[in-house]
């Protein structure tokens, strides 16, 4: 272990107190403050020595420049919350509880896949800025493949994908079959299923679980291929006008979206065309986004907890990089952390959703 001599009281000369300032007030080499600050002394520093430069560290006012640490040492700063929707808020709130966890030490940044060239471009230009790590949102099959292996990664609201990822899932398959029993149980029996688009797992499990419980009580989800968009509001707002009409509507007391984006856009639509929300037909959606508790009349939506989402990503993947800078022998052993997590959901039953019309 390294063994440095104290020395005479040293203060800098200049304004901003340097790891050089701290090593000569200490009587230690650079290296053994770097070693200290950065808490990798154990075994390399006598515990005597890492006291006393602590201890100059607080009289000093010692601040780690992380930018110039990172730069000296190759390790990556910046974290990417990588969502497949720019226009979704409920990503904006996954960002924010990922940032609540590892803004401290890391620069979080918000990726979306739906821009530009599509996410080979995208990761590329992510790959790139050397990532300390990555949480992924609702990835695609596409999206999958092109994860590189050595990067720390977790993924989010991904329920098909292979578990040697670690994973924090969303329970909707148990929340499509809370709202297919309130639909059955409002006595709706054809509902008409507006879809999203990248067509990812957890899109596809919304619509098969909804569609299975329905059909389980004697009910009917109608999914017509021209009902699917973008969680983008304009984007659903013109499928909707387009598709909603005529013929597709006979017999339909019930229409679900997607998304709460979705679920918003058929509300206006139905608005325009004069027809009554639930009186003439109910909507709901799945995410419970803020605004879908002011809207007239107000959303059934599918709570699914965003910000709760990102706080165990990020909790995880916090883990898996602590876990990487700890001596080889002393690393935990991967098996012990289950490697998907499920975050329950809830029907948040309200105005936009009643009795089927006779």
């Amino acid at each position: 272990m390294a063994s440095d001599a104290p020395a005479a009281e040293v203060r800098p000369s200049h304004g901003r107190v340097r790891a050089v300032d701290v090593a000569a007030a200490a009587g230690v080499s650079i290296s053994t403050v770097s070693l200290v600050v950065n808490d990798k002394w154990e075994g390399r520093v006598a515990p005597d020595t890492a006291a006393r430069v602590r201890s100059e560290v607080r009289r000093l006012g010692y601040v780690v420049d992380e930018s110039a640490r990172r730069l000296a040492t190759g390790d990556a700063g910046a974290i990417a919350v990588v969502s497949p929707a720019f226009t979704n808020p409920f990503y904006a709130q996954v960002a924010l509880g990922a940032a609540a966890v590892l803004g401290d030490r890391y620069q979080v940044v918000f990726s979306v896949t739906e821009v530009g060239d599509g996410p080979a471009a995208t990761m590329r230009g992510l790959w790139g800025m050397r990532l300390a790590g990555a949480l992924v949102a609702a990835p695609s099959p596409e999206l999958l493949s092109l994860l590189p292996s050595e990067l720390p990664v977790v993924l989010l609201d991904a329920p098909g994908a292979d578990p040697a990822h670690l994973r924090v899932d969303l329970d909707v398959a148990g929340g499509s079959v809370q709202l297919g029993r309130h639909l059955l149980e409002l006595g709706h029996r054809r509902v008409v299923y507006v879809d999203a688009l990248p067509d990812s797992d957890t899109f596809r499990i919304r619509r098969e679980a909804l569609a299975a419980a329905l059909t389980a009580g004697g009910a009917e989800l109608v999914c017509e291929p021209r009902l699917v968009s973008a969680v983008d509001i304009g984007a659903a707002h013109a499928v909707a006008s387009a598709v909603l009409h005529g013929p597709l509507l006979d017999g339909v007391t019930a229409v679900v979206g997607a998304t709460d984006i979705h679920a918003l856009a058929v509300l206006r639509v139905f608005a325009a065309a004069g027809r009554s929300v639930p009186g003439d037909v109910s909507v709901a959606g799945f995410d419970d986004q803020p605004l879908s508790a002011y809207v007239t009349p107000s959303l059934t939506t599918v709570a699914l907890p965003a910000t709760d989402l990102g706080v165990a990503a990020a909790t995880a993947l916090a883990e898996v990089l602590a876990d990487r800078e700890r001596p080889t022998a002393a690393r935990r052993a991967g098996a012990r952390r289950d490697p998907v997590t499920v975050l329950p959901v809830t029907l948040t039953v309200r105005d936009s959703t009643g009795p089927a019309r006779c």
